[in-house]
Order: C-alpha cells, then structure tokens, then sequence
C-alpha cells in the first residue's frame, strides 16, 4: 500500500512550471465548475431538508452576514479548488483503479484519519494562538450564529493551511487512491456544510460557535473518525453552554444530547421557546477574550432546563432562573453590564457576575438589617 510514497522514493514529476502552467487550461475550469457544483447541490439540499424537515429558522440572520460569507466563500472555496488542483497535479503516483475495493476503502480510511488528526490539533492551535487566530481562523467566527453558508466563508489562509492537509496521506503514507482520496475531500464538504446546518443532529460545531474552546473536530466523529474532542478533554455537550440556550434555542430545544441518548423531539420542532438570557454575542478576539459563562453560576438558566423541555418534562422557562435568595430586589441595586465590548468587561464577564452579585447580597443583608430594627 505504502508503494509510490516519499518515504518509499517515489518522484513526483510535476515541476511548478507545470503546476502554474495547469491552473489556465480548460481541465482547471472545469474541475472548479464541478467542485463549485458540488458545493451548490449540497448546500442547498441540506438548507432544505434543515428548513422543511427540521423547522430550522434561518430569518434571524443579518443581511450584513449573509453578504460576508458570500464574499468569504468565493475567497475560501476557489483557494480550495486552486489548492486541491495542485494536489492532484503534485501527486504523481496515483492509483486510478475504482474497482479495487480494498484499496479504495484504505485510502479513504486513511487519509481521513489524518485529516481529522491535522484539522483538530490545527483548529486547536489557531484558537490558542493570538497571531493565527487573528490572521487565519478569526473570519469564520465573525458568524456566531450559523448557517450553511457559513461552512468554508474562510480566509485564504485558511483554506491554504486546511488543504494542506489532503496532501500529508497521499504523500508521506502512499494513501493514493484517487477515488478513496476523492471521497474524503468530498465529504468533508458535505460535513462542513451538515456541521453549520443547525440540524439537531449537528449542533456539536454549533457549540464551538458559542464556546470557542471546545468542540473543535465538530463533525467528523459522525462519519467514523476519531473524536479528539473527547479523546483530549475538549468535547462539551450543548447543556454545559448556557449561550447556546440563548443563540439556538429553537434547535436547543428540540434536541435531547447526552452521553446515553441522541434523539430528536419532534414535538418541539419549530416552536419558539422564550429563552432571554442576558448574554451578549459579542465575537472575541482570542481565546483568552471570550465571554464565557460559567454554567455552575446559578444566576444564568442551564441549558439542562432546555433539555427537559426537550423530553416534555415540566420546568420553569429560561426567562426564569433560579434564585437563592427569595428576597425580592429593589429596583435600585445597581447592576453590571456583562455584555461584551472594548476594555476588560469583555475579558473577565465570569469575575463581574460575581462582583455584582455580592453587591446585591450586601445590599439585601441591609435591608434585612434595617428592617429587624425597625
């Protein structure tokens, strides 16, 4: 299997010249009207189904993001083409047979294996890192909210960085079944567009979008991969988000995600479910910079509220959290925004919370106090 690799001798023929030269032929155009057309079919089929099937709500969208990852798609997408183009150009020791089944299944096994492997630990490293983060991975998280479209509305370098890593099997492993290789490019389209669809069966990426610093192999684990996420301590169910109650409440709800079930209420499909928690979308600048929130903190209602719902079980809306002190407020304690923005209320939203709640516990011990002596 490994014959015809760089670790076995292989010569990849192709020079640069070659490579460049290729890149204005009518065989180029064609491959990126078929890769464009792929995209197109798929994209719209799974907003279908999302919409139909799944009562997906896609009008909460803004025009302004729409237009980017239009502009962000066509900058990723041909980078992709361009990118895998040159793989199969660079790539001389191909193997063309699509009856050899064995084969077929090796390959493609394979170089998901390592796909998966270099997406996880690279989609890690942008989000830890403020250079790559800010010059690489920073475009696609501008959508908090996601949708189809927002699968690869990547920057340039994103694509370029990703690609890289359909050549790693072919190349240095002799993965080379241009068939099993085909079949991983493809899918990993398909997953990428499924993974930001905001189906219930989905929301593992959707997480990533409301927590930043988890969840970062998203899809793949569905198809038969490897699930780094839970592997290395970076895996969260949607219940551990608080934010995601607040940004997709509608799927959170019809959703039952846990370690011992995967199910859909399709009761809930479709209803809109109050849910309006205090947390501002703000996009952050790195890891460091996020607006988490801390689900043990009682003062924001849990998502594991939004998964009764999802079982038909009784419990008190999201607009009503729960409360440790039954001591009713005065309107005049004074209140910390936590909502993101500039300077460090954005950085430290978890240390403000708790600020203003004790100055509404020493607020109520006064009255407490004023009014025993009284």
């Amino acid at each position: 299997m490994v014959k015809g690799s760089l670790l076995y001798g292989d010569n990849d023929a192709a020079t640069l010249k070659d490579i460049v030269q290729s890149l204005f032929t009518v065989d180029f155009a064609l491959f990126a009207a078929a890769y464009y057309m792929f995209y197109l079919v798929i994209a719209a089929a799974v907003s279908a189904i999302a919409v139909i099937k799944f009562k997906v709500d896609y009008t909460n969208l803004k025009i302004s993001q729409l237009r980017r990852e239009i502009f962000l798609t066509l900058e990723g997408y041909t980078t992709n083409a361009v990118c895998y183009w040159i793989v199969l150009q660079f790539i001389s020791s191909w193997r063309y047979d699509f009856t050899d089944v064995k084969d077929v299944a090796i390959s493609y096994i394979g170089n998901s294996l390592v796909f998966n492997a270099w997406f996880y630990f690279s989609h890690r490293l942008w989000h830890s890192n403020r250079f790559l983060y800010h010059y690489v991975h920073s475009h696609h998280h501008e959508s908090v909210i996601v949708c189809p479209l927002t699968a690869l509305s990547n920057a340039w370098t994103e694509s370029v960085w990703v690609s890289t890593g359909y050549v790693i099997g072919p190349y240095f492993f002799g993965f080379s079944n241009i068939w099993g290789w085909y079949m991983v490019t493809l899918s990993i389209v398909l997953e990428a567009i499924i993974g930001h669809s905001r189906i219930p069966y989905s929301l593992e990426h959707a997480t990533h979008h409301a927590a930043y610093n988890k969840n970062y192999g998203f899809f793949s684990y569905r198809m038969g991969r490897i699930n780094f996420d839970k592997l290395l301590n970076t895996w969260s169910y949607k219940s551990e988000i608080p934010r995601m109650c607040k940004l997709y409440r509608r799927e959170v709800m019809s959703y039952v995600w846990n370690d011992n079930e995967y199910k859909v209420n399709w009761d809930m499909l479709g209803k809109d479910v109050d849910c309006d928690e205090d947390i501002e979308c703000g996009i952050p600048t790195m890891v460091s910079e996020l607006d988490e929130r801390d689900s043990s903190d009682s003062s924001i209602p849990s998502c594991l509220d939004c998964n009764c719902l999802a079982q038909n079980k009784e419990v008190l809306s999201c607009q009503e959290p729960m409360e440790e002190e039954s001591t009713p407020l005065n309107n005049d304690i004074p209140l910390i925004s936590l909502s993101s923005g500039k300077g460090k209320n954005r950085r430290h939203p978890a240390f403000l919370r708790l600020v203003s709640k004790s100055l509404q516990k020493i607020k109520i011990s006064k009255q407490k106090s004023t009014n025993s002596k009284s």
